[in-house]
């Protein structure tokens, strides 16, 4: 191809935007297609970086081998319905840290709601006592009902004992407002929902902690 030719033919791409077709002298038709996408910017990790509002940042250059945008579009996340308040409660008798038969299948049936969720990656259980004896027995009390649900779902599979966190706080976070005037049995079954413990699970696969 001579010089003049050459030319030609770099002028037919400069015209290429404003006219979709070129003809030189030499007689070569140059087509231009216009391209499907551009390329992206990418981090120096070579991910692909998006705007706040998901989009891929684009750059003018034409990108090749597929969408960038496309393949890099992040999976779904799974969102978790939380677990009612009340159905990760469990409550206790008077001075005691041992499960009663209806606590029992209240956790029976927490466990069984919570394998529906996915996989677990922690699990918090949270320990209370009423306010009946003093701030240390009532701490030690506590903890002692967040170890008992904690070994119960342990042994029914749900929860890795390495992954859950137990917490306890004596009488120091009362779910009543009794009357100090009651005698001393009212007091007791007012202060029943003070006696207590309450779970809290986080799934891998969730976008945040779910309760």
């Amino acid at each position: 191809m001579s010089k003049h030719s050459l030319k030609l033919l770099m002028a037919a791409f400069v015209l290429l935007a404003g006219s979709g077709v070129a003809q030189a002298e030499s007689g070569l038709t140059v087509q231009y297609v216009e391209p499907s996408h551009q390329d992206v910017v990418r981090d120096s990790n070579g991910n692909v970086v998006r705007s706040s509002s998901g989009e891929c940042v684009r750059t003018q250059w034409a990108a090749t081998g597929g969408d960038p945008c496309a393949e890099a579009a992040p999976a779904p996340q799974k969102v978790v319905t939380p677990i009612p308040d009340d159905n990760r409660t469990i409550y206790f008798p008077f001075n005691k840290a041992t499960l009663t038969p209806e606590s029992k299948q209240k956790l029976d049936a927490l466990a069984a709601e919570i394998k529906t969720h996915g996989k677990v990656r922690g699990a918090r259980i949270v320990g209370y006592a009423d306010r009946f004896g003093t701030a240390t027995y009532n701490e030690r009390l506590s903890k002692q009902r967040a170890d008992t649900v904690r070994q119960y779902l342990t042994k029914k599979g749900v929860i890795n004992a390495k992954l859950a966190e137990t917490r306890w706080f004596g009488d120091t976070m009362p779910a009543t407002n009794c009357p100090k005037e009651l005698v001393r049995e009212h007091k007791i079954r007012c202060m029943q929902l003070d006696r207590r413990v309450e779970v809290e699970i986080e799934y891998a696969d969730a976008p945040a902690a779910t309760k």
